[in-house]
């Protein structure tokens, strides 16, 4: 049986326990549910579709007059064997490290199916408190990158009070973090503010060296946080913090697809001590590949919510940043594209088209050179928006349709559905209602991705 398969059987056997005890105590899903749970949660577990967290179990247990271990699946030892990462009975500490740092890894290469099955066959009344830790945590982002907002708020919750107890600041850091992108994400706003500041007031007092990059980006979030909440004053405060939290120098950095192979070579050799270095050495060396475009996104942003919040004060902040010649020498390109582009969408709303098309070009002359970025998408969208100004459609279609195909390659579906709802509007304009609808349905179905 293939660990997913036996995945699912065990979250059957769990949903299945549940309706039989719902039903005993004859509840309906909406009763068992209230106060912390949606129906539409408990009928997931019900229907074995999620797995329930310890604090979820422990709570759904005691409201039906259970302990949470009743509502767990009963398996034979043969059956836990099968399901066990290690076929040995006894294995050594730093092997289920290392199986940490490959699900580590799985989640940064987007291969979240494949780190939830490995982290469903990791045998936890084996784990110490920390890796039991390390476990909660894996799990919870595994859940937030699938979208599994609720799923992922319920283990994070969990994992937050064990960080507590272990005084473990970096993954308080991190928990707090997701916590609020997930809140945000589910329209809890509330809940994500106050735990945007949770964080703040951790990394603030954190006895720990301060990560620039974790640091940027929390920034960054708090900044987009802000413009959702059209409060562009704190919005641009924010991005200014993250500018600084990032510096203004980012060193360079090489391929790290050779640290994955010697990760592997010493992990098949079991010299974990090693494998464990370098797992920790490429990540840090993609934290400082990923500072250069993370800053590119601070500037895209923060251009964003000025040219929203006040015109003349844009102008000024651009005037000010592209005239100082020796700090546009330690911009990397994505960064000064991001200036050019929001320079030309400064100029469109102006519509000045012959001076936002000059700088369009710059833009996509310097984010040609690069994968796929939101400095890029950016860039086709306001070249169609331009093109369709001065009246040429074909050129803009084109342009806009690059443009969003980078966003959904990048899963950005925010900023998805909100251009694709502009396009749309444009086509609906020139006669075109039935393509214009394709694009309103695809802004609706980027929105639900979003919890929105």
């Amino acid at each position: 049986m293939s660990p997913e398969q036996t995945s699912s059987k065990i979250g059957k056997s769990v949903g299945e326990k549940l309706r039989t005890a719902r039903i005993a105590q004859h509840l309906t899903q909406s009763q068992l549910a209230a106060p912390d749970f949606s129906v539409s949660y408990i009928s997931a577990i019900e229907r074995g579709q999620i797995h329930p967290s310890l604090r979820a179990l422990e709570i759904l247990a005691t409201r039906l007059g259970l302990s949470s271990t009743q509502l767990l699946p009963n398996r034979s030892q043969a059956e836990d064997r099968a399901n066990s990462l290690f076929p040995l009975p006894e294995r050594e500490e730093e092997e289920i490290d290392l199986a940490f740092i490959e699900i580590n890894v799985s989640l940064h290469e987007g291969n979240t199916a494949h780190a939830l099955a490995q982290l469903n066959r990791i045998p936890l009344k084996r784990l110490k408190r920390p890796q039991f830790l390390r476990h909660r945590f894996l799990t919870g982002w595994s859940h937030f990158k699938n979208a599994q907002f609720q799923q992922a708020e319920y283990v994070f919750n969990e994992a937050l009070q064990i960080a507590k107890e272990l005084n473990d600041h970096y993954l308080t850091l991190r928990i707090l973090y997701l916590l609020a992108l997930a809140y945000n994400a589910m329209r809890n706003y509330s809940q994500a503010l106050l735990s945007f500041q949770r964080c703040l007031n951790v990394l603030e007092t954190s006895p720990i060296p301060v990560d620039p990059f974790f640091a940027t980006q929390l920034h960054m979030q708090i900044g987009q946080y802000y413009t959702q909440q059209e409060n562009l004053d704190l919005a641009i405060d924010a991005f200014r913090k993250a500018l600084d939290a990032i510096g203004p120098e980012i060193n360079s950095s090489q391929n790290h697809g050779a640290y994955l192979d010697i990760i592997r070579h010493h992990s098949i050799s079991k010299e974990y001590d090693l494998a464990t270095l370098y797992a920790f050495k490429s990540l840090y060396l993609t934290n400082q590949a990923q500072l250069a475009q993370l800053r590119s996104e601070v500037y895209y942003y923060l251009g964003q919510a000025i040219l929203k919040n006040d015109s003349e004060q844009a102008r000024s902040f651009l005037d000010n940043v592209l005239q100082q010649e020796e700090r546009l020498r330690v911009l990397d390109p994505l960064s000064l594209a991001s200036l050019y582009i929001t320079n030309a969408s400064w100029y469109f709303a102006q519509q000045d088209y012959e001076q936002a098309y000059a700088f369009a070009q710059k833009s996509k002359a310097l984010t040609d050179e690069f994968e796929d970025n939101i400095i890029g998408a950016e860039t086709y969208i306001v070249l169609g928006r331009i093109a369709y100004a001065q009246g040429k459609r074909a050129r803009g279609d084109e342009d806009f349709i690059k443009g969003l195909h980078i966003l959904e390659h990048l899963e950005r579906h925010e900023e998805l559905a909100n251009e694709s709802v502009h396009y749309a509007q444009l086509l609906e304009e020139n006669g075109k209602e039935r393509e214009a609808f394709a694009y309103f349905r695809r802004a609706f179905q980027s929105r639900q991705k979003v919890g929105k």
